[in-house]
């Protein structure tokens, strides 16, 4: 077994997280420029259903670690993989997602395999200098091209950069087993404790009200709420920031920790446009934006640009709805 690109499954348990299908897809377009085989691996019993899920849906081989718990965060173990199983698979590439989990894991990786390490990878093309890995820098400011140089190199992929997409055709893949015992035998689980989760407004919503940290008081966000309350079937989310401030709760969070939406209508208010807060709305049909600075990265994905004050701007665009919506009424 020796595979040309590896993939580190993102899952919770026997939970495969959606963003496994954009790894997927992630590898498959690097695959076009180093040819070779892909594998997943993956955590789970030799009893588990996900493995077999995931090689049907995706058509590639997947490896399997099984430690003795399911418990335990997937960083832990690919902290703790065993040289011989290293050497053995010795990929040239290992994608993971550019989530909390592979953010934590994908260093240590890096330093364990002497490996190079590029995070954020938004697209892959290839150049006269070779493959090259296109990730955001100066706070999402510019594009950067990158270009690794070592025999293995360790990828962050960013959540929504690359679409799955289904081989309906694909013929199941293999299932190998890797037995890793006592991995975690220097870790105690202690529980698990999850926050509220129930976003079920945001799947719904047509429009989305999102704050981010151009709010400058957490009595302006009163204002998204009268906007928000203009359409039916709306929402307000904010950015982490917000988040962090206790100024609205964690479930209405827009990015990689927290939900992804795709509404009809995006209004971001105050947001910069972080790839982390992109990856959670990319998919938004059409995204309008207010902020005070010309050169926030929000912009390069916006259909409507807005540089303004936001609590100038809003009230202003409120008294407009309004007074359009009396017109129509009259």
């Amino acid at each position: 077994m020796n595979p040309e690109i590896l993939i580190i499954a993102e899952q919770i348990r026997d939970d495969i997280a959606p963003v496994t299908y954009e790894l997927v897809a992630a590898a498959k377009s690097l695959r076009k420029f180093t040819g070779g085989d892909i594998i997943i691996l993956m955590t789970g019993g030799k009893n588990a259903l996900a493995p077999v899920l995931l090689a049907e849906k995706t058509g590639l081989d997947i490896l399997t670690i099984t430690c003795g718990s399911q418990n335990m965060a997937n960083e832990i173990l690919l902290k703790n993989l065993p040289d011989a199983l290293l050497s053995d698979l010795h990929p040239a590439w290992i994608c993971m997602a550019q989530t909390s989990r592979g953010l934590d894991a994908a260093p240590a990786l890096a330093v364990k395999l002497n490996a190079a390490c590029i995070t954020g990878v938004e697209k892959i093309s290839f150049t006269d200098d070779g493959i090259c890995f296109t990730r955001a820098v100066f706070n999402d400011k510019i594009s950067a091209r990158v270009k690794a140089t070592s025999r293995t190199t360790v990828l962050t992929v960013a959540p929504g950069a690359f679409k799955p997409e289904p081989d309906a055709d694909a013929t199941a893949g293999k299932i190998s087993f890797f037995d890793l015992p006592g991995v975690f035998d220097a870790y105690e689980w202690l529980g698990e404790k999850s926050g509220a989760e129930d976003t079920s407004a945001l799947d719904s919503a047509e429009v989305i009200v999102s704050a981010g940290n151009g709010v400058r008081k957490k009595e302006d966000l009163g204002l998204m709420d009268q906007l928000a309350a203009l359409f039916p079937k709306s929402a307000v989310t904010g950015s982490r920031p917000l988040c962090d401030k206790k100024w609205l709760p964690y479930n209405r969070q827009v990015g990689i920790t927290g939900a992804t939406v795709a509404p009809k209508v995006y209004i971001a208010c105050g947001i910069s446009g972080s790839s982390q807060h992109i990856s959670g709305m990319r998919d938004a049909k059409f995204i309008v934006s207010i902020n005070t600075d010309p050169h926030a990265a929000i912009f390069n994905i916006s259909d409507i640009c807005i540089i303004e004050d936001l609590t100038v701007f809003i009230p202003e665009l409120i008294t407009a709805c309004r007074e359009y919506r009396n017109r129509r009424l009259s």
